[in-house]
């Protein structure tokens, strides 16, 4: 009886003196996170439109172009506008409509217009009217501001445009009409040249 006792202590001192002796196996896992941010892209789109409301001699074009001209060779995707009436005179309608895409990852909203023009030109234009409207990508309708003010520079309210967006493959058209005074003279060159600033839609 003995003998068995110190044969089974023996041998569980043996089995401990063992696995004293190795390392414990060990297998290690690794997790590799990417985070890959979207864009914003608002562009014009070659679809714009004219009308010459009772003012048959009016002509106008619309001039796209890029400020960086590294993407130049990209079709449909412009993000200058120069738009140009010719032939005006006194009395003259004109009304050029100007398409904008969301081609962004994310929705996208719109802060209030600026503009830069030349000297005299509220001496001839006083008052230049504009509208905006926002729509879902199948042309639904979202949104409609319009204002006709001669205090032209911010012709939108800014706490109107908070809440407004362009839906991920949405659009928007931006409409502006002229109508020239007596005060327009022969031969001249009138420049209005506004700009509309983009931000996502979450931005304050």
């Amino acid at each position: 009886m003995k003998k068995t006792k110190f044969l089974a202590l023996a041998l569980a001192v043996a089995l401990m003196t063992m696995g004293a002796g190795y390392a414990y196996w060990t297998d290690t896992i690794e997790i590799k996170n990417t985070v890959n941010t979207g864009h914003l892209d608002v562009h014009f789109v070659d679809e714009h439109s004219f009308n010459f409301d009772e003012a048959p001699y009016v002509t106008g074009k619309v001039l796209y172009s890029q400020r960086n001209l590294a993407n130049t060779k990209e079709e449909n995707n412009w993000d200058v506008a120069n738009v140009e009436f010719n032939n005006m005179y006194p009395g003259a309608y004109a009304k050029v409509t100007l398409k904008m895409a969301n081609n962004s990852t994310i929705p996208v909203g719109m802060d209030a217009i600026t503009d830069t023009r030349s000297a005299d030109f509220n001496n001839v234009f006083v008052h230049p009217g504009a509208s905006l409207r926002f729509f879902k990508a199948d042309g639904t309708p979202i949104r409609e501001f319009s204002a006709d003010t001669t205090e032209y520079a911010n012709p939108w309210i800014p706490d109107q445009l908070k809440d407004a967006e362009i839906p991920v493959g949405g659009y928007a058209t931006l409409t502006f009409m002229f109508r020239a005074n007596e005060n327009a003279r022969e031969d001249a060159t009138y420049t209005f040249n506004p700009t509309a600033v983009f931000k996502q839609f979450n931005a304050q």
